[in-house]
Order: C-alpha cells, then structure tokens, then sequence
C-alpha cells in the first residue's frame, strides 16, 4: 500500500516536470521566432538540444540585427535555423517561413553543385564565393556569401555562419564599365579607320600623283638628253616615293584591316598570319575550331589586335619563328591560345615588372574591362602559351 501511494505521488512529479520543459521548450523557440536571440541547435550523446545566447550577448544581437549584410545560421545539415532581416528582405520571405528551409533551396538550381562543395569544405577560416538567390518574384539577387563552420570544443556545439552580401551594385557598376570599354574600343577602332582614309584617301594618292609626274619628267628629261645626274636624281626620289606608298599603305592596313569588316574570326587570323610571315618570315599553324561569329565588332578587333601583338612578341623575343594560334569554346566562353616553341622566359618574374611585361599588362587590363582574362604560361627553355578567354554571352556591351 505505501508503494502504491508512492507511484501515485511520483507520477504527478514527472509529468509535471515534463510539463515546465515543454513550456520552456516552446518559449525559447518563440523567442528565436521572434529574432529575441540568436540560437544553434546542438548535436550530443545524448541528444538534440538548443542552446541560446545569454543576456551579455544582447549588444550582439542587436548588431546582427541591425547589419547591412544578411546573417544566416544553419544546422549541420544546412537547414536555416535562424536569419536576420536583413537576409529575409534580399530574398522576400517572411522570416519566420524560412525557419527550417535548406538554404541550399534559395540557390539557383545550376549554382547548387558549387554551393555544396563550398559549404562542405568551408572551415573556421571560411570560404567565400558568389551565387544568386532566388526570389519570390521569380527574380534572383546575386550576393556574395562567406561560409564559416562554428565549433565549440568545450560543449560540442556546432552550426554554420553564412554572411550574405547583396553585391547588385557592384555588377551593375561592373557592367557600366564594361560598357564604357566597349564604346571606348569602338571609339578608337573608329579613329583608326577614319586616319587609315586620311592615309589612304588622301596622302597615298598625293604620293602617287608627284610619282607619275615624275615619271613623265624623267621621260622627258631622256627625251631631250638630259644630263645623267638629274636622271639619276629623278630615279632617287622615285625610289623614295615608292617607299614612301608602301610605308603609307601598310601603315593604313595596320590601323584598320578591311579584313576586319567581315563576321567571325577565322578569315582575319588567316590574313594576319599571311602578312605576318610576308613581313617577318614567321610560319604560323592555324587551328580554327570555333570562328566566334557572334562577336561584336569591338571585341573582334580587340582580339585581333591582342593577337597581332602576342605574334610581335614572338617575332621578337621567342627565338624562333613557328607559331600555333587555336581558336576554340569552352562553356561559353571563347579561347584563343598563342603558343610556341621558343625560348620561353619566368612567367613570375616577367609579369612583376611593369616594364618588361607592359604590353601583356595593358593587354590583360584590356581584356579585363570586357570580362575577359589572360593566362601566361612559360618556362625557361620549354615555350611559351598565351590563354585569351572572352565571354561570348553578349555580358561584355
């Protein structure tokens, strides 16, 4: 009889206590609903359990609360247990309906891969990387997220911090830029046709004109037996203005090839590897896999320009005059490699001096402000090879 009194006594303690637990339970996850504190959930021995911030925290809080960049944390799993509003404003979610979401979910589906091998490889120094969120309206935001995996070694607790930084503007001022090069490039191909006329239109055939006067006067002259050192005379300035037409004429082919004028790519590295072995004797091997005919005009002639330059290098420095230009696709984006057999030299060394490297530097510059880039690989003794990688997405006007 007292042993069932006991039971009686025992079982109104328990569910009682019970009954507090599940009251705090339900008060701290109200208050984690509510952005009151900041939470993780922990992972033990002997359960799950959530562990909040104390009061001393409070200015913290407060801070992550109030910050321009959204503040995430996740559960090992990846799923979203707590989020600033900030971060609830950049993707239009109410706050409290993103609590248990996998952030995973918020990521363009063809930027999810990358998202996951960051996140698993994100350590205490932390990662970043650039992803677009998705939106309610269908829209997408691209931000920049630095991932960093917190670890408690004296309780065990464990979660992730994400901070997301809206990066709109950035873009947008990248893209101006990029716009800028652009019509600055086209500027400057406009110049070099409207000089390349002038040459042509204008200059050449003065030269031209004094030419056949001069022909008719050395004629003359033999006509009436002139003296022989006014012949001899007359055939000097011929020869000059016969080096001077052909100065003139190359002159206006480099400003601006008419090859240029046409689609595509192919056609204009065939022509310049034509004039290249003319005037320098350097034999080039053409590898045309892609012919880029969705360039624009002022990438097309940035390019050409780009690789006219490289080929002078090699006339000039490689010490051998066999070169191979590839033209090829790789996801999207347009490769042209300049390669050859010659000497090579110390990338690192090259490239950290501006006044060896001044033609590669402004030529990576160049290719930067329309998105591009420029690898350089080479070693002493072994060649070298030129990487140009442009997009073909149309992002660069």
């Amino acid at each position: 009889m007292p042993k069932r009194n006991q039971s009686r006594q025992e079982a109104p303690d328990e569910t009682g206590e019970l009954k507090n637990r599940l009251e705090e339970t339900e008060e701290t996850l109200r208050a984690i609903r509510q952005y009151m504190v900041d939470a993780f959930v922990v992972t033990r021995s002997d359960g799950t359990q959530v562990v909040t911030l104390n009061d001393a925290d409070f200015p913290y809080r407060m801070m992550v609360e109030s910050m321009n960049e959204g503040a995430v944390t996740l559960i090992p799993d990846g799923t979203i247990f707590y989020c600033n509003r900030r971060f609830y404003d950049m993707v239009q979610i109410e706050g409290k309906k993103l609590i248990g979401v996998r952030f995973q979910d918020l990521i363009l589906p063809d930027e999810q891969d990358a998202f996951d091998a960051i996140l698993k490889e994100a350590g205490r120094d932390g990662m970043r990387a650039e992803f677009c969120l998705k939106t309610t309206n269908g829209n997408s935001v691209p931000v920049q997220l630095s991932i960093y995996q917190l670890t408690n070694s004296t309780d065990g607790t464990s979660g992730i911090s994400i901070i997301a930084t809206d990066i709109s503007e950035r873009i947008q001022a990248e893209e101006k830029i990029r716009s800028l090069a652009s019509k600055l490039t086209m500027a400057e191909q406009e110049e070099r046709h409207r000089i390349s006329q002038i040459l042509h239109d204008d200059l050449q055939q003065l030269l031209f004109a004094i030419k056949a006067q001069l022909s008719f006067l050395r004629d003359t002259s033999e006509k009436n037996q002139g003296s022989l050192g006014s012949s001899m005379d007359l055939d000097q300035i011929q020869a000059s203005l016969s080096e001077a037409i052909a100065i003139t004429r190359n002159l206006s082919i480099d400003l601006s090839p008419i090859v240029l004028q046409g689609e595509g790519l192919t056609e204009a590295m065939a022509w310049l590897s034509s004039q290249m072995k003319e005037q320098y004797g350097l034999q080039i091997t053409l590898d045309a896999k892609e012919d880029f005919h969705s360039l624009d005009n002022h990438m097309r002639v940035l390019l050409f320009q780009a690789v006219r330059e490289l080929l002078f290098n090699i006339v000039k420095h490689a010490g051998n005059l066999e070169a191979t230009v590839t033209l090829d696709q790789l996801e999207g984006r347009g490769r042209i490699i300049v390669s050859d057999a010659g000497i090579g030299f110390d990338v690192e060394a090259i490239m950290n001096d501006p006044r060896t490297a001044h033609g590669l530097l402004m030529l990576q510059d160049r290719l930067g402000l329309v998105g591009g880039n420029i690898e350089v690989t080479s070693k002493v003794g072994d060649g070298t090879r030129v990487e140009l990688e442009i997009p073909l997405d149309g992002t660069s006007t």
